[in-house]
């Protein structure tokens, strides 16, 4: 009966399909309910492989994505008699063509459905279709297939019991995200996204993060004039690609973080005239903060999170769900409502999704919101950063404050300059390391694919990385920071010096959110250079406003004030320097002529004399700029001049040595670095056991030397090499 039933079904979609434009997608049923023509991709599934059904369906239905109107499950029996039950999905085939370096997607076929599923568990599986349709339930046979050990595949990833600060995959084997953003096509479609994924596998890379909420990659949030696509009806086109770029995924070794939805969604200011839920477009919610607590709205993402799962859960590629993008950006953002909305949805994914993907959401500030990352549902802390001129220092300060503040995996999943100001390999570079060497659970994901890391080919800082940290098993080990006890020159003895230290604050709407309020009026300058207080810093003087130090200074210096950018107000500022409350320099600031202000990049220097001193900086002016900020001859050396950090276990010790004049801000100004020499580098409580010692350059992969190195009552002194930029050293344990 269901066949011929079903076939007279497939004969009225495809009328309706002829009755619509080529491109439209149709989405009514009327019939009987009923399953047919069922199809397997597959009937021996190596584990972690794809088991795919697809099928046919009837019913009473307007709109196939709302499971109110028809959901289809498939009851899958594991070899241990357990069941799960997995949403279907409805699916649109489409032919997808490289045209001019984007895509064209044109629809084959008709709709039909699928089930997707993937074994866990070697042995035999039975499976049956549950269709429900106004109060109807139809069910196929039970049919069988089984799952052979016949994989290459390490499983999902999940975060590690031994250490949840790291990952570790199904086969207890170490994940370690190597990666960047690739978010979203632009215009170049599939062909850029082939392009972007395979240059970074084919450095080492294995880790992405990608929006599902903007073109040609958006699942419902953007408005389109399209009666079959919407809220609640889905972009299958759009969808289609998704696939592809899963299924790339899966076959290069490079897993996915999915964003759901971005800030940009509730801003007035952003996309929020163009958002699906916003009642001018037939949305649920007529204010963007309505989003968080309206009941239709929360229904609406709780049936797109059961597509998502239906569609995409099956795949080991995907390594978590992130629920949004920089949700602090929101239009009066709310964090009571955020944080209750967030653990409703998290358990609602939960109870949805068979394999139980990681879950976590994002924060544009770099501390994030406790309220939210403290969750028990939220398994991952993430936040973001822009516009930092030190990223070495940012990217060690951001992955140790999350990580001391929670047993949860911390990654930095952006990080860049504003738009359109100098792009430079050294911001990469750093972002990569600091976050590694302060416990993160990835490297630092800069923003930028395809227009600064593609097109200056920059991938190979990745591929260092990779070389360094993917056989590491963080998940298993204890790691603690390293210890210099002494770091002096190699074979002579050269006077101690005083090198230069910097020191910033944070910018605009990336600062602090739980800095201590209110802020100190004076920041303490510490012996390495560091702010007493950075976290209340900011980088930014408006009219009128002032940053004032205190500084113990060895010998007689110079204080430098970087302004890499201006305010676009368009309006004069005046820069205003006082030491010890005598005016020693102002200075009106305004671009020459044709220059932007965000590109400014302009220092200027004061001298300064031995002993206590009290700096302050102001904006005499109506406009506003930002700062970096500069002692010469401050930090007391007796060896090269490099920054040492790095973290340690019983067996592995990563060291990482950077140059501190390797930052941005020094690499805009076009400074010379100055390569220093060998040294002795000494470790204080360093593990026990004989050493292989590997320097890499970071950013350009060149062995610089392979020694060993035993470690004496606590004490492992090594020979460093002759480093410029910056280096990274691995040592892993021959013997106690």
């Amino acid at each position: 009966m269901h066949r011929f039933v079903g076939n007279f079904i497939v004969l009225c979609v495809t009328a309706l399909a002829h009755a619509q434009p080529p491109d439209r997608i149709p989405l009514e049923s009327r019939g009987e309910p009923a399953i047919f023509d069922i199809v397997v991709n597959q009937t021996r599934v190596p584990r972690y492989e794809k088991f795919e059904v697809t099928f046919n369906a009837s019913g009473n239905w307007s709109n196939p994505f709302d499971p109110d109107q028809i959901a289809i499950d498939g009851v899958i029996e594991g070899p241990d008699g357990s069941l799960k039950t997995i949403p279907a999905f409805y699916y649109q085939e489409y032919r997808i063509a490289h045209v001019s370096g984007t895509d064209r997607l044109t629809p084959i076929g008709t709709p039909v459905w699928k089930l997707r599923f993937t074994p866990t568990v070697v042995g035999s599986y039975r499976y049956k279709l549950r269709l429900l349709n106004n109060r109807t339930t139809v069910e196929s046979d039970w049919d069988s297939f089984q799952c052979t050990a016949n994989s290459n595949k390490p499983g999902f990833v999940r975060i590690a019991e031994e250490n949840p600060h790291y990952f570790r995959f199904d086969d207890d084997s170490p994940f370690f995200a190597i990666g960047m953003n690739i978010a979203f096509l632009r215009g170049y479609g599939i062909p850029g996204a082939e392009k972007w994924y395979t240059s970074l596998a084919r450095v080492g890379g294995n880790f992405s993060r990608m929006w599902w909420c903007i073109a040609p990659t958006d699942l419902e949030s953007v408005v389109v004039d399209r009666e079959d696509q919407g809220l609640g009806r889905y972009k299958l086109d759009h969808a289609a690609r998704i696939d592809h770029i899963v299924q790339l995924a899966e076959k290069l070794g490079v897993y996915i973080m999915a964003t759901i939805e971005t800030q940009q969604a509730l801003r007035r200011e952003g996309w929020w005239a163009r958002f699906t839920y916003n009642a001018a477009n037939g949305g649920p919610i007529s204010a963007p903060e309505e989003f968080f607590v309206n009941a239709k709205a929360e229904e609406y993402f709780r049936k797109r999170l059961r597509y998502i799962v239906a569609r995409w859960s099956y795949s080991t590629a995907i390594f978590s769900w992130q629920f949004w993008n920089e949700v602090n950006f929101v239009n009066n953002f709310d964090i009571k409502r955020v944080t209750d909305w967030h653990q409703r949805m998290a358990r609602y994914m939960r109870s949805v999704d068979p394999y139980a993907h990681i879950i976590h959401s994002n924060f544009a500030n770099l501390d994030g919101y406790p309220e939210v990352d403290a969750l028990p549902e939220m398994e991952v802390v993430s936040t973001n950063t822009y516009g930092r001129l030190d990223m070495a220092e940012t990217a060690l300060w951001a992955a140790a404050t999350m990580r001391s503040h929670y047993r949860k995996p911390y990654l930095l999943t952006e990080f860049g300059p504003w738009s359109g100001e100098y792009r430079g390999s050294v911001m990469i570079n750093n972002g990569l390391w600091g976050a590694v060497m302060a416990g993160s659970a990835g490297v630092g994901l800069p923003w930028g694919w395809d227009s600064w890391i593609d097109p200056e080919n920059l991938y190979h800082l990745w591929g260092v990385a990779a070389k360094v940290l993917r056989d590491i098993p963080f998940h298993k080990r204890q790691w603690r920071s390293v210890e210099v006890a002494r770091f002096t020159y190699r074979g002579d003895r050269r006077a101690r010096y005083y090198g230069p230290v910097f020191f910033e604050g944070w910018p605009g709407n990336y600062a602090y959110t739980l800095a201590p309020k209110p802020a100190p009026t004076i920041h303490r300058v510490l012996g390495e250079g560091r702010l007493e207080s950075a976290e209340s810093l900011s980088a930014v003087l408006g009219p009128n406003q002032s940053h004032a130090f205190s500084v113990r200074l060895p010998v007689d210096t110079s204080f430098v004030v970087h302004i890499p950018r201006l305010g676009p107000s368009g309006e004069t500022s005046i820069l205003r320097i006082t030491v010890d409350g005598r005016e020693v320099l102002r200075q009106s600031l305004e671009p020459t002529s044709g220059e932007q202000a965000s590109k400014y990049w302009r220092q200027f220097s004061v001298p300064l004399q031995a002993g206590d001193r009290r700096i302050e900086v102001s904006n005499a002016g109506a406009g506003r700029f930002w700062t970096g900020y500069e002692i010469r001859n401050y930090r007391l050396r007796e060896g090269p001049a490099l920054n040492v950090v790095g973290m340690q276990t019983d067996d592995y010790i990563l060291l990482w040595a950077r140059n501190p004049d390797f930052i941005w801000i020094c690499d805009r100004e076009g400074r010379e670095l100055q390569e220093q020499p060998e040294g002795l580098l000494v470790l204080r409580n360093a593990p026990a056991g004989e050493f292989v010692v590997m320097w890499l350059e970071t950013t350009d992969g060149r062995l610089l030397s392979v020694q060993t190195a035993r470690s004496n009552n606590g004490y492992l002194t090594l020979l460093t090499p002759r480093i410029r930029r910056s280096a990274v050293a691995k040592l892993f344990r021959l013997s106690r």
